[in-house]
């Protein structure tokens, strides 16, 4: 997950994350896998985020263009729940604090 690029701010979001999930007893043991690609977890929480957040993208059934945004095979019929599935299940109600501030630092600062 590291080496899908060498963005600072992806080290130290799956730095936070391995940590927080080690923490809470779940640590991250193997790369998560969808339809034979990696599952960006930092790219997923970027998505997530710069759509208003997990509640927004819910409501608004956005998963599909979060799926498209981690360029995610369209054939996949699943993987809108999947996505949704394991974005619940990785960052959990006590990880949102960082969704939050990390969508406030977004109205300052541009994802691009």
């Amino acid at each position: 997950l590291y080496e899908l690029s060498d963005e600072p701010k992806r080290k130290e979001f799956l730095d936070d994350l391995f940590a927080f999930m080690q923490k809470r007893g779940t640590p991250v043991n193997r790369i998560p896998i969808m339809a034979k690609h990696v599952l960006d977890l930092y790219e997923l929480f970027r998505l997530v985020v710069g759509k208003g957040g997990l509640v927004e993208v819910i409501n608004k059934k956005l998963w599909r263009e979060v799926t498209k945004g981690l360029n995610l095979p369209s054939s996949i019929t699943s993987a809108a729940f999947t996505l949704r599935t394991q974005y619940v299940y990785i960052f959990t109600l006590t990880f949102l604090f960082r969704e939050i501030i990390f969508y406030r630092k977004s109205l300052f600062y541009s994802f691009n």
